[in-house]
């Protein structure tokens, strides 16, 4: 990137021109809310489908669970003991009854509660019916079951006690009574023979109602995103209205090369100023996507949803990633808009070495590199938050852009000068050519764009540190040979004094 200072006022004219030509406010904006729009889209049909998917499961499973729970209280004895229909509402019949009965209104989304027996033919026929002392409301089916033989089209039913197996229709059925869901689950004497089963009816009316909740969470999710698009389409074309103003604007300021330099200069500001406001309000949203994706991760872990918990992983990453990227802009726009504050203090640099080695090594060890460090028990003053933050910084690039070998860290007092305190970093990585070493401290720019692509990263690391060096009184050097690595090395003022005998 060239240096604003460095080009003649036609240039500068030529290049702002240029750059306004290309604001096109309503059509970044309407790009803008349709990507948002189609993504949304996209991400609620996905949800809504495994959603409604899982609901569907959820309300078989659980019906076919209180199919089971009414098989354990069956009263057996009393079950094997109605052999004649006209024991119905009878005394045993209603002692029979009364634990399903209970069952039945411990739900809101039931509908009947039964029971039925083979018998000696391999006939099916009902037994128990819930509806002979709590009718549905609606119902005005006459009641009278027992002993009756089960002539309908639900196989369920005869299969749950032919294999003796808990079950559950695969789709909702129609019989004369109705259009039902029905799950079975069989129950057993005091000498482990089928006594029958329990058979356990929701509406196709509730059932439906149950897996609509997922269509009214979708659809109101459809209608948020919606507005989400129409907000951000909003936010860009006033964003790029702003900008194609300012454009206008520093294009009239052109007509004399002193208005052009003034115009860039409070270009530059302005920029500085919008980088650092847009970051911080960019880091609220984002600790909220991190938050709630690690509860949905945990969610979704402990559902043994594992695939949808990797999905979910991946997007706190993403987020992580992006916050590291704006915590790089928000200090280089604070080095760019001059606001950057220096706390020098008593830093212990063993410590603080020790600090960035403990951050640093679980990148290395996942690579396979070495990494040593080095340096004796002395105290400097310096501000430490700012030095870490340059040793983290040139570290993690060695790591990056090393495949075999390590990266070396040493800090010592300079040769002839105990004043000044030197940190070496030195990687056997990709190294730099001569012809691109000028770039490593120009801001958003990397030597290699292949690098670029696997490695990623903003493109501030090397600039933010150059810079932090020089604000501190010190010089950022760097000696490389391609293919055998790079050394960077970090001067600074800073008086050294021994704290104790290094080990």
């Amino acid at each position: 990137m060239t240096d604003a200072d460095d080009l003649p006022a036609p240039a500068i004219a030529s290049a702002l021109v240029d750059a306004d030509s290309g604001i096109r406010p309503r059509r970044d904006a309407v790009a803008a809310g349709l990507v948002v729009l189609c993504v949304s889209v996209l991400g609620v049909a996905v949800l809504y489908y495994f959603a409604r998917q899982w609901q569907v499961e959820a309300v078989r499973g659980e019906l076919l669970q209180t199919a089971r729970i009414a098989a354990t209280r069956v009263d057996v004895a009393a079950h094997d003991a109605l052999t004649d229909p006209a024991q119905e509402l009878g005394p045993v019949y209603r002692r029979a009854l009364a634990p399903l009965v209970d069952v039945l209104h411990a739900s809101d989304d039931l509908a009947y509660l039964y029971t039925g027996r083979l018998d000696a033919d391999g006939r099916v026929r009902f037994v128990l019916d819930t509806a002979t002392v709590a009718p549905p409301d609606g119902d005005t089916t006459p009641a009278g079951h027992l002993l009756q033989e089960y002539d309908g089209a639900d196989r369920d039913f005869r299969r749950a006690l032919v294999l003796q197996i808990a079950t559950i229709n695969a789709a909702p059925q129609t019989d004369e009574f109705g259009d039902f869901l029905s799950a079975y689950a069989p129950f057993y004497d005091d000498a482990g023979r089928l006594a029958g089963v329990v058979g356990a009816d929701m509406r196709l009316q509730a059932y439906q109602a149950r897996v609509a909740r997922v269509s009214r969470i979708a659809t109101t999710s459809g209608l948020a995103m919606l507005a989400v698009a129409a907000l951000t389409s909003l936010i860009v074309f006033r964003l790029r209205s702003i900008a194609a103003e300012a454009a206008a604007r520093d294009r009239q300021a052109l007509a004399d090369l002193a208005a052009a330099r003034d115009a860039v200069e409070e270009s530059g500001r302005a920029k500085s100023a919008f980088l650092a406001m847009m970051s911080h309000e960019l880091r609220t949203p984002l600790t909220a996507i991190v938050g709630y994706s690690e509860l949905i991760h945990e969610e979704l872990t402990g559902r043994g949803l594992s695939q949808h918990a990797a999905d979910i992983d991946r997007v706190r990453t993403a987020g992580l990633h992006l916050s590291a990227v704006i915590a790089d802009i928000l200090d280089f726009s604070k080095i760019d808009a001059g606001r950057l504050r220096l706390t020098p203090a008593a830093t212990d640099l063993a410590a603080l070495l020790r600090d960035v080695e403990q951050h640093l090594r679980p990148a290395a060890d996942a690579k396979g590199l070495t990494m040593q460090v080095s340096c004796p028990e002395v105290t400097a003053w310096l501000d430490p938050v700012r030095l870490r933050q340059v040793l983290v910084n040139l570290v993690a690039n060695g790591i990056k852009f090393t495949e075999s070998g390590g990266v070396t860290v040493r800090v010592s007092a300079a040769a002839g000068d105990a004043r000044r305190v030197v940190c070496t970093v030195h990687d056997t990585g990709v190294g730099i050519p001569a012809d691109k070493r000028g770039r490593l401290f120009k801001p958003f720019s990397q030597v290699d764009s292949s690098m670029t692509r696997r490695a990623s990263g903003s493109g501030l690391g090397l600039v933010i540190s150059h810079r932090l060096v020089e604000a501190m009184g010190g010089r950022l050097t760097v000696r490389s040979r391609l293919g055998r690595g790079s050394a960077f090395r970090v001067s600074l003022p800073g008086v050294l004094q021994t704290t104790r005998q290094a080990a």
